[in-house]
């Protein structure tokens, strides 16, 4: 092989690497969404969060509260819903497992909404529609996710839910704002309704 031959071989495999790393890099966020059929969106109005969000541990309120609240107050008052303190038509809640890698965890979830896992911070607080997720009792996570709770605050029951998989890395909390206001955002684009107008 000529050296002008070597040179060019170099140079596609370049490209190609190159190429591959921008695809990675580019690859849609993997958004999963969970919807109660029952449920009527342009019916809510207003909403609030749950007391204790789910990225209060220890009972504190976190960095990542802060970032998720800004970023979820964004998303649901440019749909028309109302922010209030004050007997909310829709709770909202979240959580977030923000460790890098991509290993697949398995969580038991039982029909109520709860476990001792990662779903834990929905406990007592609200439940599945039952018509919905009857047959679905094990949830599989990556580490690195994110999921927003939309809940129906009178009847206690969960009425939307968007789950972004493994993509809150250390490297994106280095600057946590941005990157969560995109998680975010990424998973609002699958919400099913706005507030309505009258």
């Amino acid at each position: 092989m000529t050296s002008r031959s070597r040179n060019l071989l170099a140079t596609c495999l370049l490209l190609c690497a190159t190429g591959m790393l921008t695809a990675c890099a580019s690859a849609p966020l993997k958004v999963h969404t969970r919807v109660d059929p029952a449920a009527s969106f342009t019916g809510y109005r207003t909403y609030g969060f749950v007391p204790v969000v789910g990225t209060n541990y220890g009972g504190k309120t976190t960095a990542l509260t802060v970032y998720f609240m800004q970023a979820i107050r964004q998303e649901m008052d440019s749909r028309g819903y109302q922010y209030t303190e004050e007997s909310p038509d829709l709770f909202v809640n979240f959580n977030a497992n923000p460790v890098a890698g991509t290993d697949q965890k398995t969580n038991i979830s039982p029909s109520y909404g709860y476990s001792t896992g990662y779903y834990a911070y929905r406990a007592e607080l609200y439940g599945l529609p039952v018509i919905q997720f009857e047959d679905e009792e094990t949830i599989n996570y990556r580490v690195g996710t994110a999921n927003i709770d939309i809940v129906d605050a009178k009847k206690k029951m969960l009425a939307w839910e968007g789950i972004a998989e493994g993509r809150l890395t250390e490297d994106m909390l280095q600057n946590p704002g941005p990157a969560i206001a995109s998680i975010v955002s990424e998973i609002f684009e699958q919400y099913p309704g706005r507030a309505s107008s009258n």
